[in-house]
């Protein structure tokens, strides 16, 4: 029915994440891809999202980590230095939307994928994990088939226990994008 793409950035911290023990900034490049649930007074869609996103992430309070932990002081020299990270994400999202004008279209989503991280950290091991999404957003009709969107989001990067650590990253992020009716 449609598709689209959309650019985001994201940063740990401000209002609602400011977490004093790390720094994490990303740029965020999604392709969308929309299937109708329900059409009425209120639209569901399911929304299918490939993202490739460029982060940067520092520990910033080294104790952090703990002198229990094996290896800490190795642990602390390797997090407490800036590194680039990739994320490969697919991401699903159920969108509510409703009209508000005859152009402009408001709406929530909240989604869900498989991740793989490129490397480790302090708070999430490297490779499989999940990001986790969600955020309002508007689109404003510009043609009959093209809708500029702005939306801003709340990330939660996590492996569900399934690998140590996963203290888990939290990213506040706004995104702006277009997208195509079919």
């Amino acid at each position: 029915d449609k598709m689209g793409f959309i650019y985001g950035y994201g940063n740990q911290g401000g209002l609602f994440l400011d977490d004093k023990d790390y720094s994490y900034t990303s740029n965020i490049i999604k392709l969308q891809l929309f299937y109708p649930l329900r059409q009425g007074a209120f639209n569901l869609d399911l929304v299918f999202e490939p993202t490739l996103g460029f982060s940067k992430h520092q520990l910033v309070n080294f104790y952090f980590i703990q002198p229990s932990e094996p290896d800490y002081l190795a642990k602390r020299a390797e997090f407490t230095k800036s590194k680039r990270i990739t994320e490969y994400i697919l991401n699903t999202n159920l969108q509510l939307s409703h009209k508000i004008t005859k152009a402009i279209n408001a709406y929530i989503f909240v989604g869900l994928g498989p991740m793989i991280i490129s490397k480790r950290t302090e708070r999430l091991a490297k490779g499989f994990a999940f990001a986790d999404n969600i955020g309002l957003g508007f689109t404003s009709k510009i043609t009959t088939i093209l809708n500029f969107d702005i939306r801003a989001s709340l990330r939660h990067l996590s492996n569900a226990e399934l690998k140590h650590p996963n203290s888990g990253i939290n990213i506040a992020t706004l995104e702006l994008g277009m997208n195509l009716k079919l």
